[in-house]
């Protein structure tokens, strides 16, 4: 693409872009994680193969851990655990998974804007920042790839322009065709995807404030790991900020009302009756108190934890 016409394509054109090259270029990216407490070294292979997406994620330090995904299978590998397959259409936990597809969905709740260009892992690179139209979510800088429109460098912001997170590629290789490893991974068995448990209801909970363009993704109640005590959990999401809901019985810990971690991830808390509402997510502690408070049973439900 001339350097003219590449001043030309449009800043939403960019992040498509980047979701066609997630979804069907072979390639490899070597990248670091960074954290204010803490540093992650990845790998990420790609490929179509028989036409079907396979992808592969490798822990680099540490005890030996990695991610498979088949299709729609994804199947994690750890050295403590017995290897268990769930379907989902992404690997979550080292780009968010809407940068690879819907980039759309954004659009009523986040500004695109083009930005400048830069060097990243010796290639040059496009900056996208992607704004949130109010300040109840953090904002993302994502550095495009000239040649491939791949990510070189992702940046979590909060509202002060604080870094919080950052994935950061140090090694980039594009293939012809995908690698020998990834037809292997695809002939493998795996484990049968494990099934959520089945719910016999629908949530028992409405919200009366959420910031706009958020919505349930998922929804289940389960024992909380540990306490022995059950839970109600709902996943909210606008396609690139998350925020989860835990709501059970007041318990014999007490919980902090608010807490921010130097990663970003808050904790927000409140009680109504007998009944605590923990949220957490990658959002300004105001907006997931704002939550906790504004949560309400569905009418002609009880209220309360327990699981039937």
């Amino acid at each position: 693409m001339a350097a003219n016409a590449q001043e030309a394509v449009s800043a939403q054109a960019w992040l498509e872009r980047m979701a066609s090259a997630l979804n069907t270029q072979p390639f490899q990216l070597s990248f670091v994680q960074l954290q204010r407490d803490q540093i992650r070294a990845l790998r990420y292979l790609h490929g179509v193969v028989d036409g079907e997406e396979v992808a592969y994620l490798d822990h680099l330090n540490g005890p030996a851990k990695s991610v498979v995904r088949v299709g729609e299978q994804v199947t994690y590998l750890e050295h403590d655990v017995a290897p268990y397959s769930v379907a989902a259409a992404r690997i979550r936990g080292w780009l968010p998974p809407v940068f690879g597809g819907q980039i759309e969905r954004l659009v009523p709740h986040y500004q695109f804007v083009l930005a400048g260009r830069n060097r990243v892992a010796g290639r040059t690179a496009q900056l996208i920042r992607v704004v949130p139209n109010d300040s109840f979510r953090y904002q993302y800088r994502v550095w495009l790839d000239l040649e491939t429109a791949l990510p070189l460098r992702v940046d979590l912001l909060d509202t002060d322009n604080n870094l919080l997170e950052q994935l950061l590629v140090i090694e980039l290789h594009k293939f012809d065709q995908p690698l020998p490893a990834l037809a292997e991974l695809k002939g493998r068995k795996w484990p049968d995807v494990v099934l959520p448990p089945h719910q016999k209801d629908t949530p028992r909970w409405q919200f009366g404030w959420l910031p706009h363009g958020f919505e349930m993704t998922h929804y289940d109640r389960h024992m909380l790991l540990g306490l022995n005590e059950p839970v109600e959990y709902l996943s909210l999401s606008d396609g690139l900020a998350e925020l989860s809901v835990y709501i059970g019985r007041v318990g014999q810990v007490e919980l902090p009302t608010h807490l921010t971690t130097t990663n970003g991830l808050a904790l927000a808390t409140a009680i109504h009756g007998d009944v605590e509402v923990v949220v957490v997510g990658k959002m300004p502690v105001d907006t997931l108190s704002n939550v906790a408070n504004n949560i309400y049973p569905v009418q002609g439900t009880e209220q309360g934890g327990d699981s039937d």
